[in-house]
């Protein structure tokens, strides 16, 4: 057995393991987080039933991407010194306790954006501690295969979220639901308690401010390519739901499981392609697709459009994502580590809220079709960036 190479100790492993302890764990908990915070992509449906409009549903879904915005900066910077489990368990607790008033509120208020603050903020905690930790501990030649994984319990709760919950509010009703969702987020901080972090050693408790980070050689591109595919990949999924709804389709669900099932196929069987080929000969040609299954979205008529700009959707962004972020990752030193992931999830998330606001605009005054060709277009502004001026990290 060998110790970390990387500057941190106290968690034991062989050469090249992916599947230690401590990662089942940090997934764990990180899988039932998400299912409690993906089954809030029904949400929309509650504020149409409560008589809102397409442009509350973008204000209110994006006031998580708000907060999130300004408490992952210091989400970073605080585990990088305090370390990452306290923090992915608080996130699970918060997650919990701010679910729990939505089975009760039954007119359109204020507490709608207020909680929904609450669970950006939750968001920041667990995915920057459990991305952090899964970082800590698998190795650096293997790390995109790793968050690849960790992503692939992420992104399962974009199809059996919704896919549950939607039963659920058919014969039960919201209140259930909501009162369902709010005890994963509990057990989700129950799982946390259990994780054993690694201890970090003296070089690595101090390192440099964010901003040094982002401006290091390639990350600013690559948080800027982030921010664009959030602009696309968070509103896409928010919309879904009324989209389906405005064309008549009732079984709007398919495409969460259709996204869901060729993302976790892409990074089951082909997780090894980034670290294999290069993370920004991955990544470029996925942005572009990614760019087109969202454009593909506006002239969506039936259900088998929805599966198939699904398997698109899933397939690109299940490469983008890892690539991206172990790219960051790996252009930063360990001691910032935090700081380079609170920078992935920032970019990402500022884009998700700013598309949310605006095309939660743009669709209510022009629809939803040139929503999506927006977004998609959008999108391919990134993909341009990033494949001119994005650095690789070999």
């Amino acid at each position: 057995m060998a110790k970390y190479s990387n500057g941190l100790d106290g968690v034991a492993k062989e050469v090249g393991s992916i599947l230690n302890r401590e990662f089942i764990l940090v997934t764990l908990s990180g899988f039932i987080f998400f299912f409690n915070f993906h089954s809030f992509l029904l949400l929309p449906l509650r504020v149409k039933e409560l008589g809102g409009s397409e442009s509350d549903i973008g204000f209110i879904m994006g006031t998580a991407g708000f907060s999130t915005i300004f408490t992952t900066p210091a989400v970073g910077i605080l585990i990088d010194r305090l370390g990452r489990k306290w923090f992915l368990a608080l996130g699970g607790l918060i997650m919990a306790l701010s679910t729990f008033p939505f089975a009760y509120l039954n007119t359109l208020n204020f507490l709608f954006p207020l909680l929904r603050i609450l669970h950006g903020a939750a968001f920041s905690l667990c995915f920057i501690s459990a991305g952090t930790l899964t970082a800590d501990v698998t190795p650096m030649q293997k790390r995109s295969q790793a968050l690849g994984l960790f992503g692939v319990f992420t992104i399962v709760n974009y199809a059996l979220a919704p896919f549950v919950g939607k039963r659920i509010v058919e014969n039960y009703g919201f209140h259930i639901f909501f009162l369902t969702v709010f005890i994963f987020g509990f057990l989700s901080f129950l799982v946390a308690l259990f994780i054993k972090e690694p201890v970090k050693t003296g070089s690595d408790i101090e390192g440099k401010g964010i901003l040094t980070t982002l401006f290091r050689k390639g990350v600013l591109v690559s948080a800027f390519t982030l921010m664009i595919s959030g602009s696309g990949f968070i509103p896409t999924l928010t919309f879904i739901p009324v989209f389906a709804k405005d064309i008549k389709i009732e079984a709007f669900d398919i495409f969460f499981i259709a996204y869901t099932i060729s993302a976790l196929a892409i990074r089951i069987l082909g997780g090894w392609i980034p670290d294999r080929l290069g993370k920004k000969r991955t990544a470029t040609p996925a942005l572009l697709f990614f760019s087109f299954s969202i454009i593909g979205i506006s002239f969506v008529s039936r259900v088998t459009h929805f599966i198939e700009t699904g398997i698109l959707f899933g397939l690109s962004h299940g490469l983008v994502y890892p690539s991206i972020y172990a790219l960051v990752i790996d252009l930063s030193p360990v001691i910032e580590r935090g700081r380079a992931f609170a920078i992935c999830s920032v970019a990402f998330t500022l884009g998700g809220m700013l598309g949310s606001f605006i095309y939660g605009l743009v669709a209510q005054f022009w629809g939803f079709h040139i929503m999506y060709l927006t977004a998609g277009g959008v999108c391919l502004i990134g993909f341009i960036t990033f494949s001119v001026f994005g650095r690789d990290s070999k």
